[in-house]
């Protein structure tokens, strides 16, 4: 992730936003299955969306990765897509080692992770959507992929839509507390606590045997972590089979926020 803004978002998720969500909304917390937790390689951003785009492999997209079945749940079986040896030949080295072969068949190939002189493993965030698109396409898939900079109470019903419709989606986060954006973790669930405030479950992309971690939603902050700065979203731009745990959920009535998420979109 490359830290684009210091300046903080700093009012916390408030009541109002309920009002927008209908009572059956509530009955969370709502948490989507089949989604891979990879070890971070090679930069935050492009691990996370190897989370979202391994679960759509896992859901009726099976060419988006190389492995098939349970075999896309080792990060050592993708981590070729998540970037490439030679995007890592070319790019990891400081300064960049432009002598070595561009390749176009990994995710960080696509976003740009550690080119033109980022950091190893830092990506621009403005690159992730058409890295995602570009990926995909490569291999053989449309999809669409967007940038959210709406306010707090927007993001908040954006995420609940996609997550109810069945949709992983990535946030980027301030993970330390200093009032500036540096990661992006993949966002599979949602949970409302306390009878007002939305916390979001994600994959930190620090283990491939974690668990879901749990965050309030809220802005970032100099005086806590995980504050939110915008949202990813992704969604397949053609048809595929859903797998029984997706039918379940979109069978389940939760999909009548689909339309706000339109409304919002910038």
């Amino acid at each position: 992730m490359k830290k684009i803004s210091t300046k903080p978002i700093c009012f916390s998720l408030v009541l109002v936003f309920f009002g927008l969500i209908p009572t059956w909304a509530l009955g969370s917390p709502i948490t989507l299955s089949g989604i891979p937790a990879y070890d971070w390689y090679h930069g935050c951003s492009p691990t996370a969306a190897a989370s979202a785009i391994g679960y759509w492999d896992l859901h009726g997209y099976q060419n988006l990765f190389t492995a098939s079945g349970t075999d896309v749940y080792l990060t050592a079986n993708v981590q070729d897509q998540i970037s490439s040896p030679e995007h890592n030949a070319r790019y990891d080295p400081n300064p960049d080692d432009l002598t070595k072969p561009q390749s176009w068949n990994s995710i960080a190939d696509f976003m740009g992770t550690s080119a033109g002189g980022l950091g190893m493993g830092w990506t621009y965030i403005h690159n992730i959507p058409n890295g995602i698109t570009g990926y995909a396409s490569s291999r053989g898939y449309a999809f669409s992929a967007w940038n959210d900079y709406s306010s707090l109470v927007s993001l908040a019903i954006d995420l609940v839509n996609e997550i109810n419709a069945g949709r992983p989606l990535m946030l980027a986060v301030d993970s330390n507390g200093d009032g500036s954006v540096d990661h992006s973790v993949p966002v599979l669930a949602y949970d409302i606590r306390g009878g007002n405030d939305l916390w979001y479950g994600a994959y930190t992309t620090w283990s491939e045997a974690e668990t879901i971690s749990w965050f309030p939603f809220r802005g970032m902050s100099n005086s806590y972590g995980w504050g939110v700065y915008n949202a990813t979203f992704i969604e397949p731009l053609q048809p595929a089979v859903p797998e029984p745990s997706t039918m379940l959920l979109l069978g389940s009535g939760l999909i009548g926020l689909w339309g706000l998420r339109r409304k919002f979109r910038n």
